[in-house]
């Protein structure tokens, strides 16, 4: 019985320290530097051939859009605290698994966008990332649902930048 309590407290200072350690560590992360209120956003630029402009003017507005509405950031142009600058890397369309004798049915949308934010005042980039997202669509939606997908891979890509901005990573 002895052994046993013996065990027990060994267990619990174990326990103990464990939570003891635990409780020291934070997290400082997580924000933007206090000294950026301002931001200029360039145009997202296309380095893609596939040739579809709507999806950078897309892409461009909801950066906009979202600046303004979920960033504590104004949105100026020309001189401003910080710059954002974006690039479409790459849009495929490209097929998913279909075994020989079947008919495709859905088709994979996937972008590849590549983000950069740049600290003007300490002149220094503060992260330079890229970004990566698709959506599978039904051929049977036609084009519709194949520039659906791609809308919908660009507002997750969107959320990944604005995530990247206000976290400061």
């Amino acid at each position: 019985m002895r052994v046993l309590s013996e065990i027990a407290q060994s267990l619990l200072s174990i326990l103990s320290l464990s939570c003891v350690l635990v409780s020291c560590y934070s997290f400082t992360g997580g924000r933007l530097p206090a000294h950026l209120r301002t931001v200029d956003l360039s145009p997202v630029v296309d380095n893609t051939a596939f040739g579809i402009p709507m999806y950078r003017e897309y892409l461009t507005q909801q950066l906009v859009r979202r600046l303004q509405q979920e960033t504590p950031l104004q949105l100026v142009s020309g001189e401003a605290d910080a710059r954002l600058s974006v690039w479409l890397q790459r849009i495929t369309d490209v097929t998913l698994t279909v075994r020989p004798g079947e008919v495709e049915r859905e088709r994979r949308a996937e972008v590849a966008v590549e983000a950069e934010f740049y600290d003007a005042v300490q002149r220094r980039t503060l992260w330079r990332r890229s970004f990566t997202r698709y959506e599978v669509y039904a051929i049977a939606g036609g084009q519709q649902a194949r520039d659906h997908a791609f809308l919908r891979a660009l507002d997750t890509v969107c959320d990944d930048i604005l995530l990247a901005i206000v976290s400061a990573w």
